[in-house]
C-alpha cells in the first residue's frame, strides 16, 4: 500500500526546501540559470506553504491553551 503524497503538508513543503536548498548549496554548477529560477520559485511556493501551516498551527495550540486556562 502507497502513501498518498500530500504536497500541501508541511513535512513535504519542508523536506522539499531541504532538497531545494542542498541542490543549490552544492550543485549549483550543474544548473542553468533558468533551472535556478525555476528552483528559487518552487521555493517560495514552499515557504508560503510552510508559513500558512505554521500560523494555523500556532492559532490551534493558542486555542488549546484558552480551553486549558477557562476549563
Amino acid at each position: 500500500m502507497t502513501k498518498k503524497i500530500n504536497k500541501e503538508s508541511f513535512e513535504y513543503s519542508f523536506k522539499r526546501l531541504e532538497e531545494i536548498l542542498d541542490k543549490l548549496e552544492n550543485e549549483i554548477e550543474d544548473y542553468s540559470l533558468e533551472e535556478i529560477l525555476e528552483y528559487y520559485q518552487e521555493a517560495l511556493k514552499l515557504l508560503k506553504i510552510s508559513k500558512k501551516k505554521l500560523t494555523e498551527a500556532e492559532l490551534k495550540i493558542e486555542k488549546i491553551n484558552t480551553e486549558i486556562e477557562i476549563g
